[in-house]
């Protein structure tokens, strides 16, 4: 979703349920710098394997989605996100659209889902102890909570109407088949409004991150908005 997606000869490349998956070299420095930890460097590399299979399965999620209507779909992960791409083989809906926008956090929600299950059960059997010393059990609980927390939490924050976020996409998809000739300023002025209000709400909570990227996206859609005036 942001980030360059330029082809490198670094790029990783494979294909999952026919679908092309490209991982750009910058997705794997951006999560090295999200979960960096100097005194725990495999903790690090499970943080950035759990980014991954989180970030592909939101992504896949939209690319299957487009697959079920016939559209050819491909997927990109890149430097803080990814991107589904697809080609409508003919007219498409608003109502198609939203579901293809919302099956991206909702496979993200359904692997959380799994992922609690998956934990409780172990727990419950006695095949891991929570508070347990022995450090392959508590890399285990390690990988449950990355995977807890980033697919629950990225996939509500990606749900608020912050265009190009998967909410903000369908705000605007809303809105503009409510009012066709103004729904698309209506939805930028929403994420503007959004994401100012979130950037300014995660600085003051400490979470320095998340806050420059809704800075970011709340200055690109006041900048869009400046244009359509001229």
């Amino acid at each position: 979703m942001f980030g360059s997606a330029n082809p490198t000869p670094y790029d990783l490349r494979f294909s999952l349920f026919r679908i092309p998956v490209r991982v750009h070299p910058m997705f794997w420095l951006v999560g090295a710098l999200m979960g960096w930890n100097a005194g725990d460097l495999p903790g690090t590399v499970l943080f950035i394997a759990c980014l991954f299979v989180s970030i592909l399965t939101h992504e896949m999620g939209h690319a299957l989605s487009a697959q079920h209507y016939g559209w050819p779909a491909e997927i990109v992960l890149m430097a803080f996100g990814g991107l589904a791409s697809y080609i409508p083989t003919r007219r498409i809906s608003t109502a198609q659209r939203i579901s293809v926008i919302f099956a991206g956090p909702g496979a993200g929600f359904l692997l959380y889902a799994l992922v609690v299950f998956l934990e409780q059960l172990l727990i419950t059997r006695g095949v891991i102890n929570p508070d347990s010393p022995i450090v392959g059990e508590s890399r285990l609980m390690g990988v449950f909570f990355y995977l807890k927390r980033i697919n629950l939490w990225w996939g509500l924050f990606n749900l608020l109407p912050v265009y190009p976020l998967d909410g903000g996409q369908i705000a605007r998809e809303l809105l503009r088949a409510w009012r066709p000739w103004t729904g698309v300023e209506l939805s930028l002025k929403i994420s503007l409004v959004v994401g100012v209000a979130g950037a300014v709400w995660l600085f003051r909570e400490g979470h320095t991150f998340p806050a420059v990227l809704f800075a970011s996206l709340a200055f690109e859609n006041f900048q869009t908005l400046q244009g359509r005036h001229f």
